[in-house]
């Protein structure tokens, strides 16, 4: 079975419900980073993110067999429809410890 990196763009705000929210999901475990988004959709920035073209993003990124991500995915779907996530997947080549 191949694992893939399932990797969530948030806003900090809705950051701590969904990480709560897979902490409860008994995963092996996640990572979690702050970034910037860059966008054209200026409906979505505030006037500020408009003038510094950017928002701030909380990133969260865990990576699980390939079907129990696209699980994940309905689930998400499901408890956070009117939040403002955007996601990936990515196939994994090798993961492991040093």
């Amino acid at each position: 079975m191949s694992e893939v990196l399932l990797t969530l763009s948030t806003r900090p705000a809705q950051a701590e419900a969904i990480t709560d929210w897979l902490l409860e999901e008994n995963l092996p475990g996640f990572s979690s980073w702050l970034a910037w988004g860059h966008s054209n959709r200026n409906d979505q920035l505030t006037l500020a993110e408009q003038i510094q073209g950017k928002q701030k993003r909380m990133m969260i990124g865990l990576h699980l067999p390939q079907d129990q991500a696209q699980q994940m995915l309905q689930k998400l779907r499901a408890n956070f429809a009117h939040y403002d996530v955007h996601y990936w997947l990515q196939p994994l080549l090798d993961f492991g410890r040093l």
